[in-house]
């Protein structure tokens, strides 16, 4: 707020002829007052709410639904009642909300830098809420406060939504691939670095395409083919250098928040054990990885034979907890690496492995003309890499892992290099099928794995005639209803 201060009288008093209008401003320079001129502050939200939520439900929820993790106690969720994820919906539609105002800024400023990036951290997000929902609000959403207010948005169908994320991605390409470029600030996932993001965005439109598989296989040839045979108009990530992961800083608020640091109870974190799926995955390829993301069992540590002993999804409270003897005997996730640690485990967008084995599945289904093993095996390397694990020497040769021209092969690393990203192993999945170990526990509620998450009850309140024309459209708000991508 500005005070005026208004000298006027006196004058003649003072013997003066005139007297001037004194202005005193109470503004902190320190404080930003408009978000116009100020962009990088909405960039920093988005980031930091939408990747935080992201590794929070990876933890609680995305791991336990691509059984890389189980409970031991508390195990409703792991029974199948996942109710409506309400918490997750709000903060995504929230961020977008955020980022929609970052772009209508930016585009006001005619600046590209923004605009792209704004769109791109969108895409992400719109895409993560219609694998995990279906049918959701798209072109109607965050729109109450524009021209023409909209307060209760239509819900699109899932082939209109992919149709979107596939063009706004590319657009937001060609923004980005311009020469001088306005800089951008606050950017705490690339510090900045738009060609990177312009790898991210083609390479979250590989991601995209692919899952398109089983439903519109033609259209997922063609702009996986499309982006692969032109490297230079459409560069993807090529190295772990490239990788969409936020590095977390070594002190709260803005440590990893499942950590110590955090004020993450360790008695939560313990809730939570390696699951048997994929112990058993790693065990059968003798995998290194597994002694870096399982600690072995207080037991077998105790007499002398540590061991690695994973934990079943989907038994019931009470038995879970005694399931292989109990809590000692029963393996944790790396407690120093990803507990006690506050930065080491980053906040995983997409990793370059990720990449790789698109194009490795690309290539073994004909889409693109390339060697399918080389993209298989540069996977697989890139994820050792990235954790820090040495790959052995002979370990491409191994049963199981040698290249062998089948897509459960392509999958099953796929899949052990989506561990802790989201809910992308198990959407990997739901579109493949592999890891054929996943199954529904004995004590879950369903007999067949379950698909999505039902719409939030608020949306019955306050949405509910197009809530209804979705279920109309897409099936019944039950976990069990398939998307429309789903093989």
């Amino acid at each position: 707020m500005k005070n005026i201060i208004k000298i006027a009288g006196l004058c003649g008093l003072l013997g003066l002829t005139a007297c001037d209008k004194f202005q005193v401003s109470n503004d902190n320079p320190d404080v930003a007052l408009s978000l116009d001129n100020n962009p990088e502050l909405l960039l920093t939200n988005v980031e930091r709410n939408s990747i935080r939520r992201a590794v929070g439900d990876a933890w609680s929820e995305g791991n336990l639904m691509a059984q890389y993790g189980a409970r031991i106690v508390f195990t409703s969720f792991d029974l199948f009642d996942w109710g409506d994820q309400s918490g997750t919906w709000d903060t995504y539609y929230l961020a977008i909300r955020d980022a929609q105002v970052l772009e209508d800024i930016a585009v006001a400023r005619e600046n590209t830098s923004y605009e792209g990036v704004s769109i791109i951290l969108q895409s992400w997000m719109f895409h993560i809420l219609t694998d995990m929902w279906g049918d959701i609000p798209y072109t109607e959403a965050v729109q109450a406060k524009s021209e023409n207010p909209i307060y209760s948005p239509a819900y699109d169908s899932q082939e209109t939504i992919y149709d979107g994320l596939l063009a706004d991605l590319k657009a937001a390409n060609e923004l980005l691939s311009g020469s001088n470029l306005p800089a951008i600030k606050g950017d705490i996932l690339y510090d900045g670095d738009l060609e990177k993001w312009r790898k991210f965005a083609n390479s979250l439109r590989l991601r995209v395409a692919l899952r398109l598989s089983e439903v519109q296989p033609d259209k997922a040839k063609s702009v996986i083919a499309e982006i692969f045979n032109a490297p230079e108009t459409y560069p993807i990530f090529t190295s772990n250098d490239d990788n969409a992961a936020l590095q977390f800083l070594g002190a709260n608020p803005n440590a990893h928040p499942v950590t110590e640091e955090s004020v993450y109870r360790v008695g939560s974190y313990n809730e939570y054990r390696i699951a048997e799926t994929l112990v058993g995955l790693l065990e059968d390829f003798e995998d290194p990885r597994l002694a870096f993301l399982a600690d072995p069992t207080a037991n077998s540590v105790n007499q002398g034979a540590p061991r690695i002993e994973g934990m079943q999804n989907g038994i019931v409270d009470g038995p879970a907890y005694e399931y292989k003897g109990g809590d000692a005997f029963l393996s944790k996730f790396n407690i120093n690496y990803f507990y006690y640690q506050p930065n080491t485990n980053e906040g995983r967008l997409m990793v370059y492995s990720e990449v790789a084995f698109i194009l490795a599945e690309a290539a073994q289904r004909g889409w693109i003309s390339s060697d399918a093993q080389m993209h298989y095996e540069d996977g697989v390397r890139a994820n050792f890499a990235y954790w820090g694990v040495d790959l052995p020497e002979d370990y491409l040769n191994r049963t199981g892992v040698a290249y062998d021209d089948q897509l459960e092969t392509i999958i099953n690393q796929k899949y052990i290099a989506l561990f802790y990203t989201d809910y992308q192993g198990f959407n990997e999945f739901k579109r493949t099928g592999f890891p054929h170990t996943i199954q529904p526990g004995p004590d879950a509620f369903y007999n067949t794995y379950p698909s999505r998450f039902e719409y939030p009850s608020k949306e019955g309140a306050l949405n509910e005639a197009n809530r209804q024309t979705a279920i109309g459209r897409q099936g019944p708000d039950e976990i069990t209803t398939k998307v429309w991508w789903e093989n």
